[in-house]
């Protein structure tokens, strides 16, 4: 992913909750950082999962890469938008071509309202 670049984020078995644009270059978790009350902290120290994470980080195949997103219209879980005929697949990241992909996207379009802001 790059800067610029769309994002629409589905929660497996459950839906679709969130648009944004991606706004920085991927970054290793080892080099990635996290707002905190207490200002910018590396993602190591902050992130809940954290311990699990650092298990790969020292190895670029298998270790967690982040980019930083800026929301432009997101619900809770709760609220998730799902229906029948919407592409989903399990992966964490990928760039579909079909053409369920193209309506997928035309009809988030019209749920989330401020995807192009």
């Amino acid at each position: 992913m790059s800067p610029g670049d769309r994002v629409w984020v589905r929660i497996p078995q459950t839906g679709y909750v969130g648009v944004g644009e991606v706004t920085e270059v991927m970054q290793s978790i080892k080099d990635f950082t996290v707002p905190t009350p207490n200002g910018s902290r590396p993602a190591l120290e902050a992130l809940e999962n954290a311990a699990a994470f650092a298990k790969t980080a020292d190895d670029p195949e298998q270790a967690e890469y982040f980019v930083r997103v800026n929301w432009l219209d997101t619900v809770d879980a709760a609220h998730a938008f799902n229906e029948v005929g919407l592409f989903g697949l399990q992966h964490t990241v990928c760039q579909p071509r079909a053409a369920k992909w193209r309506h997928t996207v035309d009809r988030l379009k019209t749920v989330f309202l401020h995807w192009n802001e």
